[in-house]
């Protein structure tokens, strides 16, 4: 417990140091929130107007536009950028829940409600993808990320819990208006929070761009095809979707045919979630590591859907929280490795079509279950239904593992060549997106002792990194110092736009990687690297000045 919860601190304290990650962050806690207390408001709304029948069309009439909004995300950043297509998103989710408000407080007919979910649920399927895409942009290391994505999962448990605990405690005291109107001031600070979102490059809002010019919904298809772990991972996530989209009647009737809790129940047992996807987060930095992210994303799939049987075989209410609470464990630990997953195994122009395919999945998935949820309580009954919908995502667990749970690497850059040039300190403040990019563009090579890699006067034409082995640095035939593995050497010549100041004459065999002068100029270009690389651009002047002689 206590390794857990350092791990977990650690990991929200690396993430919320980013201040990228931390608007992200921020922007998704208000608005996560604000859509799940909406979502309560209408669920119940519905069911009283109109019954079960209301409640699985509210899902589904909710979820069937991501199908056509999350597939365009990646075309969206391919025209904008991430924090115009954010600040858009949120300004929309505002007029939804406004118009939710007036639709509660008179005797709207439940066409209106489904119309209000349809639009909020097209604008909501944009936000998943295009952050999960921009957060590479963002973080500097894989570790980083994951500390991203796990803070991210403890930020939606956050807000699953207190979205529908808020919007319980309204309910109960006949607030349901005060639901759509506090879920509007919500979605507006979350659109503050991306008006703060800066790159380190203006390069770094957009994907790259695609050597294809077809549809991104089919590049991202096409990835998935090439890939077979993000191919496998996909099936995962429609898998548990459609488990989701089951669990939005499910839970209605748990709550108030099963359980006796009333209509108000229905938030308490998602609040019951949100608590597990609180801890969740918690542990999923113990849990989910670059290692092992196939094994933790079977595993709880497996925990995501056991819970939901235990509730058909053990109705009590005892049992349905803690299940829920079990869920939220599963769904956090599942987030963080499936969006690590996605992130990690697709390059840089690749991850936007496949996460505009992921929100798509993630569409069809919970639509179909929000249909298939109420035939299923029809005709199996009410727990036979609950029992059946928990056996889905186990058997998949175990088909997902037996075909790629045991790939041990699943990344797409050179990560030997990531790892040396995080050596070099203007690199290490790159951004995922940046370092990988750059990691693509440097050309190895091997150097006998005694050999010349450049020669004072010539001019420079590129930035070089040593790998192994050790090179002596010289200006006007006079030694200044001797440089090892990690070192970086060049920058001056470049950024100058100068003939090469030094001579680097190989004392071992050297192995080095080699970075052209437009690949390394346009690496450098942002504020932070651009500074610290002028830094030491002008201690490296200082060194190799008149009397400057000896070791750095």
């Amino acid at each position: 417990m206590r390794t857990a919860l350092r791990l977990a601190a650690s990991a929200l304290r690396d993430a919320m140091g980013n201040p990228g990650i931390r608007s992200l962050e921020l922007s998704w806690l208000l608005s996560t929130a604000a859509d799940a207390g909406l979502f309560v408001a209408l669920l119940v709304v519905a069911y009283g107007r109109d019954g079960v029948l209301a409640t699985g069309l509210l899902g589904a009439f909710r979820m069937a536009p991501a199908i056509v909004s999350g597939a365009a995300s990646g075309a969206a950043l391919r025209r904008w950028s991430g924090r115009r297509v954010l600040l858009t998103v949120a300004t929309v989710r505002l007029a939804v829940a406004l118009l939710a408000a007036v639709a509660i407080a008179g005797t709207a007919p439940t066409l209106v409600l489904l119309v209000i979910a349809a639009v909020g649920g097209a604008a909501g399927a944009l936000v998943r993808p295009i952050q999960a895409t921009l957060m590479p942009a963002l973080a500097r290391t894989p570790e980083e990320l994951v500390a991203a994505n796990v803070a991210w999962g403890t930020v939606e448990g956050v807000a699953t819990l207190a979205g529908p605990a808020i919007a319980a405690g309204l309910i109960a005291t006949g607030q349901t208006v005060g639901v759509a109107i506090l879920a509007s001031v919500s979605f507006t600070a979350g659109g503050l929070a991306v008006m703060r979102l800066r790159f380190e490059q203006a390069s770094d809002a957009l994907p790259p761009s695609s050597a294809s010019t077809g549809p991104q919904l089919l590049e991202g298809l096409r990835t998935l095809r090439l890939r077979p772990v993000a191919g496998w991972s996909m099936l995962g996530v429609f898998a548990q979707t459609l488990t989701r989209g089951l669990l939005n009647a499910l839970v209605v009737v748990a709550a108030i045919e099963l359980l006796g809790l009333g209509d108000p129940g229905v938030g308490t047992l998602s609040a019951a979630m949100g608590v597990g996807g609180l801890l969740g987060g918690l542990f999923a930095m113990s849990l989910v590591r670059t290692t092992n992210l196939l094994p933790s994303a079977s595993v709880a799939l497996a925990f995501w859907g056991l819970p939901i049987a235990a509730i058909g075989l053990s109705p009590t209410v005892a049992v349905a929280l803690l299940a829920m609470a079990v869920i939220g464990v599963a769904n956090s630990t599942f987030d963080v490795a499936i969006l690590t997953i996605f992130q990690r195994g697709c390059s840089n122009e690749e991850r936007a079509p496949v996460f505009g395919v992921f929100e798509a999945v993630a569409g069809l998935g919970v639509v179909g279950g929000s249909l298939l949820g109420p035939l299923l309580i029809t005709v199996l009954g009410n727990r036979e239904a609950m029992v059946v919908s928990g056996a889905i995502l186990p058997v998949v667990a175990v088909a997902i593992y037996g075909r790629v749970g045991r790939i041990p690497e699943i990344t797409t850059s050179d990560e030997r060549a990531v790892e040396l040039l995080r050596r070099v300190p203007a690199f290490a403040a790159l951004p995922l997106t940046g370092i990988e990019r750059l990691a693509s563009a440097v050309r190895s090579e091997t150097h006998a002792a005694g050999q010349t890699l450049m020669r004072q006067g010539e001019a420079g034409d590129r930035f070089v990194v040593i790998e192994a082995g050790e090179v002596d640095v010289s200006v006007d035939g006079r030694w200044i110092h001797r440089l090892g593995p990690g070192a970086g050497i060049g920058e001056v010549a470049l950024l100058r736009q100068t003939p090469r100041t030094a001579t680097v004459v190989a004392v071992t065999d050297v192995r080095i990687v080699s970075i052209g002068s437009r690949d390394f100029c346009s690496a450098v270009s942002g504020p932070t690297a651009l500074g610290l690389m002028e830094r030491v651009v002008r201690e490296r002047l200082a060194r190799t000045g008149p009397g400057a002689t000896g070791p750095a």
